[in-house]
């Protein structure tokens, strides 16, 4: 099915936009981890860093650690009602448990990813963005087993996205708080990906393009299943 394959994962650039992207603040954090409006100031943009970043707790936070917050939370905002609707709605019983299992594991890291977002001072909006919007729009307007490939499709393309964020940003943090919150990120996630693999429903044409590499060797000889190198501790050896 290519009509799920989102246009906007190669757009992103993936390697290079991992660590890049905005989001304009939306309110000031509320120590139970919800939003209160505040007016725009003068103050440093979202992406630079400014005193908000130097009083984080743990260190500097980047733009690209805030951003992760922030879009953890709309792929909540969005993925709990779709994932709630497939419980009922899936054509199939594997789209339906683990759909609704995705709901459900949301809702729970929700509630880590606000009192994090509340430690660190980063405002989290209240509703998925304009993408994400049509996405549910799109699923909504299918039936059968177009309904479950849709669903998982565009859950599947959000939750490889935030994989690689997450990664990205846990190797290049500066806040030591944030680290540590992206290897926990990195655990939820990957489940949630389990989840959606075990559909059946992710193929070949659901995925998005790999990124595009340099330096990676040519293919080997084809049918060789031998290792076509050494151990490393042979290697060493002679060293």
């Amino acid at each position: 099915m290519r009509g799920p394959r989102p246009a906007t994962v190669a757009a992103c650039g993936l390697a290079a936009a991992l660590l890049v992207g905005g989001c304009a603040p939306m309110g000031r954090q509320n120590t139970d981890g919800g939003v209160r409006q505040v007016q725009a100031t003068g103050g440093p943009a979202a992406g630079g860093a400014g005193a908000d970043d130097a009083r984080a707790t743990g260190g500097t936070l980047t733009a690209a650690d805030r951003l992760l917050l922030v879009q953890l939370r709309q792929s909540a905002l969005w993925e709990i009602p779709v994932g709630r609707a497939a419980a009922r709605r899936g054509s199939q019983g594997a789209t339906r448990v683990n759909l609704g299992q995705i709901a459900n594991r949301h809702v729970r890291f929700d509630a880590v990813n606000r009192a994090m977002a509340a430690k660190l001072n980063v405002p989290l909006p209240n509703g998925p963005n304009a993408e994400q919007q049509s996405w549910m729009s799109e699923i909504t307007g299918k039936s059968g087993t177009d309904y479950d490939k849709t669903a998982v499709a565009r859950m599947r393309t959000e939750q490889g996205l935030l994989y690689a964020r997450a990664a990205a940003v846990r190797a290049s943090t500066r806040n030591t708080t944030m680290r540590q919150y992206a290897q926990q990120v990195e655990t939820f996630l990957n489940g949630q990906l389990k989840l959606l693999e075990a559909t059946g429903f992710v193929t070949v044409d659901t995925l998005p393009d790999p990124p595009t590499v340099t330096g990676a060797p040519p293919p080997g000889v084809p049918g060789r299943r031998a290792s076509p190198a050494p151990a490393a501790t042979s290697v060493l050896a002679g060293r």
